[in-house]
C-alpha cells in the first residue's frame, strides 16, 4: 500500500504512538463482539528523478524529473466476534485513493484485508481458514498504528511487487493455516497453504499454490526472533510468458531488551529464490534485502526512528539496488491521536533514477 510499516514483529506495546489499538464492546457484557478502527489525513511532498521507478514517465522517451505533493485519506473498520473455542475477525480498508494497479479488483478503494475464522480445538494448536495478512515470512506491519515511520520502505516496495503479473498487489493471502505453541516455551510453530505469497506467473493454474512456515521465539529478555519459509508454485513471470516457481526464507528480530532506557531495535533479512525471473530481457537472478530500525522514546508521546534498507532486486543484473534512508518523528498528541512526520532518501544505483520526500500523518482511533 502507498504507506510505509514497520516489522510486523513489531506489535508490542510501544510508546511514542505505538500503541495497540483499543477496541468497544457492542452488545450485553461478555457478549464477545468487539468494534475498533481508526480514520487519518496523509500528505506527501516528493521528488523522483526521471529514471526512478516511481515517477509516472519511467522508462518512456523524454521522462523528465517529477515533483509531486499528494494528499490523501483513508480509514480500516475492524470487527472481532469469539464465542467459546471460534473467533471471527473482519477488518475492511477504505481509501480515497486507488492503492494497486490492477484493473480487476476495482480501482481497489476498498479492500477486505481480513476475514478468517480461527477455531481452537486444542490448548496448544489453532485453525485458522479464510483470508489473512501475510505474516509467516517477516512482511512489514500493514497501517500507521504498527509502524515507526509514513511511507513505504524498499523492502516492503519490492514484496508488495507481483512477480508474475508485474503490478503491485494486496499482500494478503486466501487459504488456511494451522499454528502449534509450545506448553513451556515462548515457541511459536505455523504451517500456511494459501493461494499465493510471491505472485501469479502467466501460465499459473488454480492448482498452484504457496506453503508457507514460520518458527517464532519470544524470550521476555530479548524480544522475538522469527524465521519463515515459502515455496510458491508458479509465482514467476518469464518474458511475460511462462512461469517458473519461487521461493523465499526470511530472519528477522525485534530486540526489547533495553525497552526501559527507551530503545528499540528490529533487523530482518529475506533471501528471494526467482533465478529465472526476467522481464523482456536478462534474468534477474535472485534478490537479497535487509532493513535495520531504531527508535528511541523521548517520553510516552514522542519517539524517534532512524530506518536503513537496502533491496538487490536481481543478484544477476547491475544497476539494480536500492538503500534507503529514512529519519521519523513519532507523536502521540492524545491518547487516541497519533501525528507522525518523515523524510527520507531512495537511492537508486541505476543512473538518474534517485528519490526523496517528506510526508506526515495524523490519524485518530476509535473509542
Amino acid at each position: 500500500m502507498p504507506r510505509s510499516h514497520a516489522l510486523v514483529t513489531s506489535l508490542l506495546l510501544l510508546t511514542g504512538g505505538t500503541a495497540v489499538l483499543s477496541a468497544v464492546e457492542v452488545g450485553p457484557p461478555g457478549s464477545g463482539l468487539l468494534i475498533s478502527g481508526w480514520g487519518e489525513a496523509l500528505v506527501r511532498a516528493e521528488h523522483h528523478d526521471a529514471g526512478n521507478p516511481k515517477n509516472t514517465q519511467a522508462g518512456t522517451p523524454g521522462a523528465e524529473d517529477e515533483d509531486d505533493i499528494d494528499f490523501s485519506a483513508d480509514a480500516l473498520l475492524k470487527v472481532a466476534y469469539n464465542v467459546d473455542q471460534f473467533a471471527l475477525r473482519l477488518d475492511v480498508f477504505v481509501t480515497n485513493e486507488p492503492q494497486f494497479n490492477d484493473n480487476d479488483n476495482d480501482g481497489n478503494n476498498v479492500i477486505l484485508e481480513q476475514a478468517f475464522v480461527d477455531w481452537k480445538f486444542h490448548d496448544l494448536a489453532t485453525l485458522r481458514a479464510g483470508r489473512f495478512r501475510s505474516t509467516w515470512i517477516g512482511w512489514e506491519g500493514y497501517h500507521t498504528p504498527e509502524l515507526f515511520r509514513v511511507n513505504n520502505s524498499a523492502v516492503w516496495s519490492w514484496n508488495v511487487r507481483d512477480h508474475g503479473q508485474l503490478k503491485n498487489r494486496p499482500f494478503l493471502s486466501d487459504g488456511v493455516s494451522l499454528t502449534l505453541t509450545a506448553p513451556e516455551d515462548p515457541l511459536t510453530l505455523g504451517f500456511f497453504i494459501v493461494d499465493d505469497v510471491l505472485g501469479d506467473a502467466p501460465d499459473a493454474k488454480g492448482t498452484d499454490l504457496a506453503y508457507g512456515i514460520n518458527l517464532t521465539w519470544s524470550p521476555p529478555w530479548l524480544g522475538q526472533l522469527e524465521l519463515g519459509a515459502v515455496y510458491d508454485a508458479k509465482s514467476m513471470t518469464e518474458d511475460l510468458a511462462g512461469g517458473s516457481d519461487g521461493a523465499a526464507i526470511d530472519f528477522n528480530i525485534d530486540i526489547t531488551t533495553w525497552q526501559d532506557s527507551g530503545w528499540f531495535f528490529a533487523g530482518e533479512v529475506q533471501y528471494h529464490f526467482h533465478t529465472h525471473l526476467s522481464v523482456t530481457g536478462p534474468e534477474f537472478g535472485d534478490a537479497l534485502m535487509w532493513l535495520v530500525m531504531a527508535n528511541y522514546s523521548i517520553n510516552d508521546d514522542v519517539s524517534l526512528t532512524l530506518m536503513v534498507d537496502r533491496v538487490d532486486r536481481g543478484l544477476d543484473l547491475d544497476n539494480n539496488e536500492i538503500l534507503e534512508v529514512a529519519v521519523a518523528v513519532l507523536t502521540r498528541p492524545h491518547k487516541q491521536v497519533q501525528l507522525n512526520f518523515e523524510v527520507f532518501h531512495w537511492d537508486e544505483s541505476a543512473p538518474n533514477a534517485d528519490a526523496y520526500g517528506a510526508a506526515a500523518v495524523l490519524l485518530v482511533k476509535l473509542p
